[in-house]
């Protein structure tokens, strides 16, 4: 979603001749903030679909599986997945939106139900927040149950929506300095390399991995780290080295900084960061499913924006970096003082941008398979331009409209068409559809392990009801 919004309200610049929150930015200042964020969005996806096509390959040449997949099957679920998210962060930010979603399940849905289920809405309801939409009550049931709790119960922080907001800060900060370290990995480790110490610390780089997983079955003590991957479920994995933690170290100031400033420059180094990395990392398995995928949140931005204030609710509501944001007022009032800003959320950068970086490496695919195409590959760069078209696009209905676009309007027609318009003028549109890499995830491979082993259980019974009969 692409908006201008007031994000503080901030002193008088110096020398500004009316109040800050007042001040209408003029176009060229309005050009200059969206053409700042518009550049750091193409960044971000260019950048990102590179490291994506890196990422495949090395997986593939270490015989691995990719594990974070988008498959068909999830595509379709997405948008509806994503709504009840969405619509769960609304009913926490919006003031009495649970309290009104209450008193209408007491007027025409509880007289429907038995009464002596009536207390199970009564038990459901005591936990949800009071009538100023601030707190729960676990404290109150808590100590009424165990009085000898109440001193430590006092010590848990209230279940706040400041609190969860700032939780969601603190998460989206965390995992945005890992993405930044990952990075910037390769310059500490150049930095590192070129000390003189020979191969001693901190210039050694030994790697390590945590993981924590259960077995989906009863297992002997130490059975589970040698047991397959059908048999476990992993819950947490992480594998890093010294030279990342030097990296994570030394960026992490970018962190302190955006909890405690929560300034416009942290948070979206801290966006593109996180954007680049999940342009990398979530893989779409086949151009299907990017297809499915663009076309069904298409839809859902329309609704959300358009059709109910959900999309704006929960975009002002948090304040983490979850989009990118470059002041409109900056040559008024200052880098520090600007306070209207425009916005792009990171939604509308990882969800093209997965899709195009799909058509990268397809546009890799069909070199190696027939190297004499090599200078005629341009689905990628195509695609990127139709990105940079709707991303304009955006901004001058928004201009023009003065109201919040779905940016995903403008962009998924973009990316959907240009492909598929240049793979029907090349001849290529089979190759282009059908294109998939889904043989190497780990769910597809445990999808087709499961069916096979359906197969011959079934032809086991048949063998076996065949030898009664005879």
């Amino acid at each position: 979603m692409a908006e201008v919004t007031t994000t503080t309200t901030p002193p008088l610049a110096e020398n500004a001749p009316v109040n800050a929150t007042d001040y209408k930015p003029k176009l060229e200042e309005q050009m200059l903030a969206y053409a700042s964020i518009y550049t750091m969005a193409l960044i971000c996806v260019i950048w990102g679909s590179i490291r994506s096509l890196k990422y495949v390959k090395k997986t593939i040449a270490k015989k691995r599986l990719i594990d974070a997949s988008i498959l068909t099957s999830d595509a379709k679920k997405f948008p509806i997945n994503a709504s009840l998210v969405l619509f769960t962060l609304y009913l926490v930010f919006k003031g009495n939106a649970i309290q009104d979603g209450v008193a209408l399940a007491r007027t025409h849905v509880l007289p429907n139900i038995p009464e002596t289920y009536h207390h199970y809405f009564d038990t459901v309801v005591d936990y949800l927040p009071k009538a100023n939409g601030t707190q729960f009550s676990w404290r109150d049931k808590v100590n009424n149950y165990y009085p000898s709790l109440e001193p430590y119960v006092a010590q848990v922080p209230e279940i706040t929506k400041q609190n969860f907001v700032t939780f969601l800060v603190w998460l989206m900060t965390y995992e945005g300095v890992c993405c930044l370290a990952t990075l910037l990995k390769p310059i500490i480790s150049f930095v590192l390399r070129l000390l003189p110490i020979g191969d001693r610390w901190p210039r050694r780089n030994i790697s390590y991995y945590l993981v924590f997983k259960s077995g989906k079955k009863e297992m002997e003590e130490g059975d589970i780290e040698d047991a397959k991957k059908d048999n476990v479920n992993k819950y947490f994995e992480m594998e890093f080295d010294d030279h990342w933690i030097w990296a994570f170290l030394a960026v992490s100031i970018v962190g302190v900084l955006h909890i405690t400033h929560r300034h416009w420059i942290t948070n979206n180094i801290i966006a593109v960061s996180f954007s680049i990395m999940g342009i990398e990392m979530l893989h779409v398995a086949s151009f299907k499913a990017g297809a499915i995928l663009l076309f069904g949140l298409f839809f859902y931005d329309i609704f959300w924006v358009f059709g109910t204030d959900v999309m704006t609710t929960v975009a002002k509501s948090i304040d983490a970096p979850i989009l990118l944001m470059f002041p409109q007022d900056l040559l008024a009032h200052g880098w520090q003082k600007a306070s209207k800003h425009g916005m792009l959320g990171l939604g509308d950068i990882v969800i093209p941008g997965i899709f195009i970086a799909l058509l990268r490496r397809f546009d890799a695919h069909i070199f190696e398979k027939d190297g004499s195409k090599q200078k005629s590959r341009y689905y990628f760069a195509a695609t990127m331009v139709a990105y940079t078209v709707g991303l304009f696009a955006t901004i001058a209905i928004m201009h023009h409209f003065k109201a919040a676009q779905p940016a995903l309007l403008y962009l998924v027609p973009a990316c959907l068409i240009t492909p598929l318009t240049l793979a029907l003028i090349r001849g290529e549109f089979s190759q282009l559809w059908n294109y998939s890499e889904e043989h190497i995830t780990e769910r597809f491979d445990s999808i087709k392990k499961a069916e096979k082993e359906k197969i011959e259980n079934a032809n086991q019974k048949k063998n076996k009801q065949l030898k009664k009969t005879n």
